[in-house]
């Protein structure tokens, strides 16, 4: 029997609209990540996934590139903190190295910096990427648990060139930092395969977080609302929505990050709620407040007055 082909319509479409999504949720440190997507690989009742043959390479390296900065932030927002520094070091053009020296002298930093750091009763965390221009300048970029005196420890350390240290700032949410790590791996893919073998690079020493995922079921799509707890704000910058380059599928993601010294009075709360537009829609965002807790536009504004005020040295070897 041959079924009419608006019956099979409202049939997929029926499949389309009960087809459950995935929510998945992630601490790191002061953040906390959700994101929401559509998967058949949990419910294969709902339908079939997409053909393959619109995967190119290109959009794959989309999204690995996506993967690896979302993988690298939530380390570091897990294991960073306003106690710790952003270092640069550069080389000298007469001795830019090629990817046997660069492997040496970054063996050689942290071996050095891990019996310094046991001195003062600390343990060594870092993580590093390298940076190689089209010129054939290069750079290392390492970031470091903080120590007394770490100016002149990496002074004393590094002679091979230019040296620039720059505390972290206090916001727990290092999503930029991150993507700069990213950046500076794409560009030394791109300038020369082969002269690192991974985006970054990372002491054994720190905690990884691990996603919690559930899968929701219903007939309705995800929510487009945020909710955002007192003592909490949304980073407006990591809310995305798209369409993902291989599955086809929408995703939705954004980040709350907690503020500090949270006092907030619960019987005093209040709310505020407003719309964030985007290129597929729009999100509701609703933030609890209080008269005695702090902002989170204060707090933002603080951190950048503290920022351009905090120790920055760079000095020439």
């Amino acid at each position: 029997m041959r079924l009419d082909k608006g019956i099979i319509s409202r049939t997929r479409n029926r499949r389309k609209e009960e087809m459950p999504y995935i929510k998945t949720t992630c601490k790191a440190g002061k953040t906390k990540e959700y994101e929401f997507y559509y998967s058949y690989r949990f419910d294969q009742k709902g339908g079939s996934r997409k053909k393959k043959e619109n995967r190119t390479p290109e959009a794959q390296r989309q999204v690995n590139r996506r993967m690896a900065e979302k993988k690298l932030t939530r380390l570091m927002n897990a294991n960073l903190s306003g106690e710790d520094y952003y270092l640069t070091l550069s080389y000298r053009k007469e001795k830019r190295p090629d990817r046997e020296t660069l492997n040496r002298d970054i063996r050689t930093l942290l071996r050095k910096l891990r019996r310094i750091y046991r001195k003062h009763g600390k343990e060594l965390k870092y993580i590093w990427t390298a940076e190689k221009g089209e010129r054939g300048a290069a750079h290392l970029h390492i970031v470091v648990n903080g120590i007394d005196h770490i100016s002149h420890i990496i002074r004393d350390l590094w002679e091979k060139g230019w040296i620039c240290i720059k505390p972290l700032d206090k916001s727990g949410q290092y999503r930029k930092l991150a993507g700069y790590f990213i950046k500076y791996s794409d560009k030394t893919m791109k300038t020369e395969q082969g002269f690192i073998n991974k985006r970054y690079c990372s002491s054994k020493n720190l905690i990884i977080p691990e996603p919690e995922k559930k899968k929701i079921r219903g007939r309705n799509a995800y929510s487009h609302k945020i909710e955002v707890p007192a003592g909490w704000y949304v980073d407006k910058e990591s809310i995305r929505e798209a369409w993902h380059e291989i599955t086809g599928y929408l995703y939705f993601s954004y980040t709350l990050v907690q503020l500090p010294d949270n006092k907030a009075d619960r019987e005093r709360q209040r709310e505020e709620s407003y719309i964030l537009n985007l290129e597929t829609g729009e999100v509701e965002i609703t933030e609890r407040r209080t008269d005695r807790g702090k902002s989170a536009k204060n707090h933002k504004k603080n951190l950048a007055e503290t920022s351009g005020r905090g120790h920055r040295n760079c000095v020439g070897a």
